[in-house]
């Protein structure tokens, strides 16, 4: 069982304490709809875990297989090696996933929510693994055992849960080695100076070796450069492909064609004048304002949709392929009729209806 899907209660304890301490301090901490937007969104990239794990795992132990080394997983150095090895690979991936269309696409979904605090930890790219976990490869060449790399990247995971949030101030000494709040504010706003800034996971030490290290020196404005203008989970995972499958069908030449998932998203091929607006300090958060019975069908239905998806993601291991990607697709469907009726989509009644009525099928696969 993933360490990650272990630890979802957990998280949930720490969100609580998280809001409790905004209320106590006379702040706003969560907005509701994009809570739901970043847990619908992080538990679709643990669905995707769950029903790609094989072919996820599968590349790492298939170069293991003609490791360099034996690495025993009894030693404490090679513990601590693997875990300096892991956030290392995890700095270049992060750094690359800025720097280009092709990683961008992934990684764009967690820098959408226009909040900061521990549930936007939780909001991923869904297929973000495909890209991320290439960079983790040289790990298994080297020797380091599948199963002693699965608990360090989750550890690595983890730690990474508590630096997503405002109330927790600078850390003094602590701030020039470790990743703390003040460093992934930083990095998640989309303030010009702040921009593609403090990469690391644990270590900050990779930022100030390579020039990417930024203090937080002026307020934040969290979000995209563009805002993604949407709740609804399904919409926002793909918004960043369908602009980079836009931009690039409106590229003239060829070659700019092929080079443009390698250039940085900013990049505008020659012949293509799109322009990009400067982001203004304090810039107003998107907002919607469901029906009184939305948000009652949301929090109970939604609730139930959470519950089932934690079901599957405890008992999906022993599932057959067909019967998994059964759950995914009924999964996405949760996401795009529940995001629908957060936003008043009338076509969203529709979706509802015939997910819900996929319901028994969808535990008797369980």
């Amino acid at each position: 069982m993933s360490l990650i899907v272990l630890s979802i209660p957990l998280f949930f304890v720490l969100m609580g304490a998280e809001w409790v301490a905004g209320r106590l301090r006379g702040r706003r901490v969560f907005r509701g709809p994009d809570v739901f937007t970043n847990l619908s969104l992080g538990a679709a990239q643990t669905v995707f875990g769950a029903v790609a794990g094989g072919l996820l795992a599968g590349t790492y132990v298939a170069l293991y297989s003609v490791r360099l080394f034996e690495i025993p997983a009894t030693s404490a150095g090679a513990w601590v090696a693997l875990f300096l090895g892991t956030d290392f690979c995890y700095y270049w991936f992060h750094r690359v996933s800025h720097r280009t269309h092709l990683g961008w696409m992934g990684h764009a979904p967690h820098h959408q929510s226009e909040d900061f605090n521990l549930s936007v930890a939780l909001r991923q790219g869904p297929v973000q693994p495909l890209f991320s976990r290439a960079f983790y490869l040289p790990l298994a060449l080297v020797g380091f055992p599948p199963a002693m790399f699965a608990t360090a990247v989750a550890l690595n995971t983890l730690y990474q849960f508590w630096v997503h949030t405002e109330l927790i101030d600078r850390l003094g000494p602590l701030e020039w080695v470790f990743v703390t709040p003040s460093h992934h504010r930083v990095h998640h706003a989309c303030n010009g100076r702040y921009l593609d800034k403090n990469h690391g996971a644990m270590l900050i030490v990779w930022d100030r070796l390579f020039g990417t290290f930024e203090p937080e020196r002026e307020p934040v404005t969290y979000g995209t450069v563009e805002p993604v203008r949407t709740f609804n989970p399904l919409r926002a995972a793909w918004r960043p492909f369908g602009e980079a499958w836009s931009l690039m069908r409106r590229t003239p030449r060829f070659w700019d064609k092929l080079r443009f998932w390698f250039m940085p998203p900013e990049w505008m091929p020659p012949g293509v004048t799109d322009a990009h607006v400067p982001v203004e300090p304090g810039r107003a958060r998107y907002e919607v304002s469901p029906s009184r019975r939305g948000v009652l069908y949301l929090a109970v239905v939604g609730v139930l949709t959470l519950g089932v998806t934690v079901l599957f993601l405890f008992k999906g291991g022993a599932l057959s392929g067909p019967w998994k990607l059964a759950f995914a697709a009924w999964f996405l469907a949760s996401l795009g009729g529940l995001g629908g009726v957060l936003e008043g989509r009338p076509w969203a009644r529709w979706v509802e209806a015939a997910r819900l009525a996929m319901v028994p099928l969808a535990l008797l696969s369980l």
